[in-house]
C-alpha cells in the first residue's frame, strides 16, 4: 500500500508539472505589501500549494499535539483511578482480615 501512495504521489507531481509547463502565460499580482508585473502563472501556482501545504501542515501538528495532550491526561486520570481501586480493593481485604482476628479474642 505504500508503494501504491508514493507512485501516485509521483505521478501527480508529474501531472501537475506538465500542466505548470504548458501556461506560459503571466500575469500582474497584486498583493498588500507589494505588486509584481509579468509573473508567471506556474510560479503563482506553486506558490499559492506551497502556502496552502504550509497552513495544512500548521493545522496538522496543533491537531496532533492537542490529540497527544489529551491522551496523556486520559491515561494519567486512568493510573490515578487504577491505583485508587487497588487501594480499595486491598482496604476491603485487610477489614475482612483484622475484623475475624479481632472477633476471636
Amino acid at each position: 500500500m505504500k508503494l501504491f501512495k508514493i507512485f501516485s504521489g509521483l505521478l501527480l507531481l508529474v501531472l501537475i508539472l506538465i500542466f505548470l509547463l504548458k501556461n506560459t502565460n503571466e500575469v500582474a499580482i497584486d498583493l498588500v505589501f507589494a505588486r509584481y508585473e509579468q509573473v508567471k502563472i506556474a510560479f503563482v501556482m506553486l506558490g499559492a500549494l506551497a502556502v496552502g501545504i504550509l497552513i495544512g501542515y500548521g493545522v496538522a501538528v496543533t491537531s496532533i499535539i492537542s490529540a497527544k495532550s489529551e491522551i496523556r491526561s486520559f491515561k494519567v486520570k486512568n493510573r490515578r483511578l487504577s491505583d485508587e481501586l487497588n487501594d480499595l480493593r486491598n482496604v476491603a481485604i485487610d477489614e475482612g482480615i483484622y475484623e475475624n482476628d479481632v472477633g476471636e479474642d
